[in-house]
């Protein structure tokens, strides 16, 4: 039988480096885990496909702040999808007023 189709049906996290201070290094925090999609938008350069370019699909939520959750250049991706593991860095999102995020990332491990 076929499986339910969702809006979102692979999962991910959504990571963000955030600046030390002093002599606080650097830390990677966790901004977002949980539903996504993604497509490739652009077909990847010089036949790798490290290099394809990524239209990622999320809901727009909040933190525990009441914060939405929106990420920014630089962020990194890592996406499951059918048991594969991938990573991505964001270029660029754009939250909408339907309860999504648009998210256009490059693919940076295969």
């Amino acid at each position: 039988m076929f499986d339910e189709i969702t809006e979102y049906p692979y999962t991910g996290v959504v990571k963000r480096i955030i600046q030390g201070t002093g002599r606080n290094p650097d830390r990677e925090e966790q901004i977002y885990s949980g539903e996504m999609d993604a497509q490739v938008a652009k077909d990847e350069q010089g036949n790798v496909a490290q290099t394809s370019e990524y239209i990622v699909s999320m809901p727009l939520t909040t933190n525990q702040q009441g914060q939405y959750i929106i990420p920014k250049k630089g962020d990194k991706i890592t996406l499951t999808q059918y048991g594969v593991t991938f990573e991505m860095v964001v270029n660029n999102a754009d939250p909408s007023q339907l309860g999504g995020i648009t998210v256009y990332a490059t693919r940076t491990s295969w």
